[in-house]
C-alpha cells in the first residue's frame, strides 16, 4: 500500500493501522530484522567506542602514556569523540546492511499481501532468496548511504552521552550514577537527533522521488535548500528528539547497570 505525496505521516499510520491493524501493519512487519540488526550494531558502536576513543586521544596527545593505563577525563576531546562515534557508527551500519535491507523487503510485501499479491516470507527465506538472485554482494546494496546516516547518528550520540558525562563530572562534580546516565542519556538523544536529521532528511526526499528518473542525492539536497534553506535540513528533528529519548534513556542506563553488574565499572 504506498501513500499518496499529500498525505500525512499520521494519517498514513493511522489508514495502516485500520486496514491491516496496530499490531499487524504497524508494529510486526521487519520487528524481528530491526531488533536483531539494531542489537549487532549497538553491540559493534558501543564495544569498539572507548577503544578507538582512547587510541585517537594517545595518538594526538604529546604525553606519555603506559599502554595499560586508562586515559583522563580531561585528556578526552569532543573532537576524540566525534572520530570515534563516526569510525564505530559507520562500521557498525555496514556491517549490519543486510537486516535493514530484509527488514524493508519484508515490510513492503505485507503492503502487497494485504491486496493479495504477495506471501511475507521469514526473515532467513527473505535474506537467502535475496543472496540466491542478485549474490551475496547485493545484500550490502546501499550500504554506504546508511553508514554515512549511522556515522553520524552515532558521533551525535556518543557527543552527547560521553560529551556531557565527562563535562558533568568535570565540572559540575556530579558522581557517576544512575542520575547522571538519566541526563546524559536525554543529551544523546539530543545530539543524535540534531546530527542526523540531514541524513534522514535526504533519504525522505530521495525515497519520496524514486518515481523521478536519474534523481541523485545531490539535486535532493539541492531541493532540501530551495524548498526551506538551511533550516530545511532540520525539519522534523524535534520529532525524532522525542522518539529517540525513551529508547536512549532505556538503552544507556541499561548498559551502564550491565557493564558495572559485570564488574566492569561504568563507562567512561
Amino acid at each position: 500500500m504506498k501513500p499518496l505525496p499529500s498525505e500525512r505521516l499520521l494519517h498514513y499510520g493511522i489508514k495502516v493501522a485500520r486496514t491491516e491493524g496496530f499490531i499487524e501493519g504497524l508494529w510486526k512487519p521487519g520487528l524481528a530484522c530491526n531488533v536483531a540488526g539494531m542489537s549487532l550494531s549497538a553491540a559493534i558502536r558501543f564495544g569498539w567506542y572507548e577503544s578507538v576513543r582512547d587510541t585517537i586521544s594517545r595518538s594526538s596527545s604529546n604525553r606519555y602514556h603506559d599502554p595499560g593505563s586508562s586515559l583522563l577525563e580531561s585528556e578526552k576531546r569532543l573532537s576524540h569523540m566525534l572520530l570515534a562515534g563516526f569510525s564505530t557508527g559507520f562500521v557498525g551500519y555496514v556491517a549490519t546492511a543486510p537486516f535493514h535491507l530484509v527488514k524493508t523487503f519484508i515490510q513492503a510485501e505485507k503492503g502487497l499481501e494485504v491486496v493479495g499479491r504477495s506471501k511475507i516470507s521469514p526473515f532467513f527465506g527473505t535474506l537467502i532468496s535475496l543472496a540466491k538472485k542478485n549474490g551475496i554482494p547485493s545484500l550490502w546494496n546501499g550500504c554506504i548511504p546508511l553508514g554515512a546516516r549511522g556515522a553520524l547518528f552515532t558521533s551525535g550520540q556518543m557527543l552527547g552521552y560521553d560529551g556531557f558525562k565527562t563535562f558533568a563530572k568535570d565540572y559540575l562534580n556530579l558522581s557517576d550514577s544512575p542520575r547522571l546516565h538519566i541526563i546524559s542519556s536525554i543529551s544523546a538523544a539530543f545530539g543524535a537527533s540534531v546530527l542526523s536529521a540531514p541524513a534522514d532528511m535526504v533519504m525522505a526526499k530521495y525515497m519520496s522521488n524514486q518515481g523521478k528518473s536519474g534523481i541523485n542525492t545531490l539535486q535532493c539536497m539541492s531541493l532540501i535548500y530551495k524548498e526551506g534553506g538551511i533550516h530545511g535540513f532540520w525539519r522534523g528533528w524535534a520529532v525524532s528528539f522525542i522518539r529517540l529519548c525513551p529508547v536512549m534513556l532505556t538503552f544507556s542506563t541499561g548498559y551502564e547497570q550491565l557493564r558495572n553488574g559485570l564488574g566492569l565499572g561504568y563507562f567512561t
